[in-house]
């Protein structure tokens, strides 16, 4: 024992690598306070990226508020800030989603786990943070205009009772919860081959009632002689009056001259001024067509033969041209009786465009008289639904373009741009609102039908990209498209292919609509 004494006060004594152990204990120590500084600025800029994330996330869902559930909310939350979040790997969790539909607030909470790479030496894992997302959004005003189908196809399958459903519940769902007579304003232009601006804008100055622009003398002609072309105007209201018929109050479409790039006085919105008569509008006057086929006039299947052609002047054409046949002016002469009920006004429909009202009612007594017959024109409805919420003529109701007004146009149709190519001297079986291709405004003799509405669809476009151009926003919706040009036409047509819908059935609609308008309601505001 007493050999063992000395070895243990000389290993008591002994300080050999004490300094070697203490810098170890030491060296991780200072290793995790140097150490959680890089984790700091980890977690900072973590936290930075998580409340981008969130941050997008509550602008993309806020919309919907109205038509989903908080539950719904903090779900679809989860989904996209997953998808955003993906790229970084973060364990992202939303665990809280809250709305206020009152004052249009989403609020949303989420959790992150951000791993601590240095301070975990001293057992320090990771960190659990806590993001926050609010947006609220205050409403603003609204001008809507609902461009709607009433073609012939829509009386079937009990299209147009399940369209009138749709648009008056979307049409209460608009205009529910507007505060005061400015916040929401509603129009409705109803389409088939043309649009009826009103009989009682017979007079009003945007009118070219005299003819005196360069289509309002199309297929007319004084003098039975091809050789020599008619220069003199035309009033068509007075070639009405001539005959006993009433203007129902449809317009053809403007000439297809270029007002600048991408634009034309057909798919523009330029003001009608008396000074440049091609900026106004002529009466749709379509030509007897009695004479039309020197043979049989019966025979052809669209031609429409309304004038009784008895008067001495014009009882007997013989040695007349099929084209001279067609364009006398005598014809329309009060001795003589219009023998169809359409005459003139074929294919007008019945329903006149609303203008935008803050008047509910207004606007469902409107839906509800509408009625379903004749072409379909998708470009007309288009372009007097731009029209209609412009702030110009020949509808002044809309307001400026403002950042604080939004204005919505949503076109519906159960077809396409329609018509028909012929080997007559006309170039199509029926007049339209660009005359006929003898007349050079769409297209030419020896078109094809598919040309001719393939220019139809070009100038559908033209009208939808210069209403997009202004701020408008574009909804399509296409019942059963019959080919994917259609569908491909519809969803270029809109803001975006989200802006597009095409239910299959006319029992649809309605969800169609509601999600419209749930959206509509929902971008009433602006952040």
């Amino acid at each position: 024992m007493r050999v063992f004494r000395p070895l243990l006060k000389k290993f008591a004594r002994n300080e050999d690598g004490y300094f070697a152990a203490l810098f170890g204990l030491m060296v991780v120590s200072l290793t995790a306070t140097a150490g959680a500084v890089v984790d700091y600025v980890n977690v900072q800029n973590t936290r930075a990226i998580v409340q981008q994330a969130l941050d997008t996330t509550t602008l993309a869902l806020q919309p919907l508020i109205l038509s989903k559930t908080e539950a719904q909310l903090k779900s679809q939350a989860q989904t996209l800030i997953n998808q955003i979040a993906a790229v970084n790997g973060l364990p992202i969790t939303i665990e809280t989603a809250t709305k206020n539909e009152g004052n249009g607030i989403l609020f949303l909470q989420a959790k992150v786990d951000i791993p601590l790479y240095f301070v975990s030496l001293v057992g320090v894992n990771n960190i659990t943070a806590r993001i926050a997302s609010q947006v609220t959004k205050k409403a603003s005003h609204q001008e809507i205009v609902l461009v709607l189908d009433n073609s012939g196809s829509m009386a079937f399958s009990s299209r147009m009772t399940n369209l009138k459903t749709a648009a008056i519940n979307a049409t209460n769902t608009l205009m529910a919860t507007v505060s005061s007579t400015n916040d929401v304003k509603m129009g409705v232009v109803p389409f088939t081959s043309y649009v009826n601006v009103g009989k009682h804008n017979n007079a009003a100055a945007w009118m070219d009632v005299a003819g005196q622009n360069d289509i309002g003398n199309d297929n007319f002609d004084s003098d039975d002689n091809d050789a020599t072309a008619y220069t003199g105007p035309v009033n068509r209201l007075s070639l009405y009056n001539q005959i006993g018929i009433d203007w129902m109050g449809c317009v053809e479409a403007r000439a297809h001259y270029s007002t600048g790039a991408g634009k034309h006085l057909d798919t523009d919105d330029t003001a009608p001024t008396p000074s440049n008569k091609n900026t106004q509008f002529t009466p749709l006057f379509m030509p007897d067509e009695r004479d039309y086929n020197p043979f049989d006039a019966t025979t052809w299947g669209y031609s429409n033969n309304y004038m009784s052609d008895t008067t001495n002047s014009c009882a007997n054409p013989s040695g007349l041209s099929v084209r001279e046949r067609q364009e006398r002016l005598c014809k329309y002469s009060p001795q003589n009786t219009v023998t169809t009920t359409a005459g003139p006004n074929d294919d007008c429909p019945s329903t006149e465009i609303l203008p935008l009202t803050d008047t509910k009612q207004n606007v469902i007594d409107e839906i509800n008289a509408m009625s379903a017959g004749g072409g379909t024109n998708i470009h007309m409805g288009t372009i007097w639904g731009f029209r209609v919420l412009s702030p110009t003529q020949p509808f002044t109701e809309g307001g400026a373009y403002d950042d604080d007004l939004s204005k919505v146009m949503i076109i519906m149709t159960d077809g396409e741009n329609t018509t028909a190519a012929s080997s007559n001297i006309n170039g199509a079986d029926w007049y339209s609102a660009y005359g006929y291709p003898w007349n050079g405004r769409l297209g030419a003799v020896g078109w094809t039908t598919a040309q001719l509405e393939a220019e139809m669809d070009n100038r559908t476009l033209e009208s939808c990209a210069n209403a997009k151009a202004e701020g408008i926003t574009v909804y399509t919706i296409g019942l059963s498209p019959p080919n994917n040009a259609v569908k491909t036409m519809l969803q270029t047509c809109a803001t975006s292919t989200g802006h597009a819908y095409f239910p299959t059935a006319p029992s649809e609609l309605d969800s169609v609509f509601q999600a419209i308008a749930n959206e509509i309601v929902a971008a009433r505001i602006t952040q």
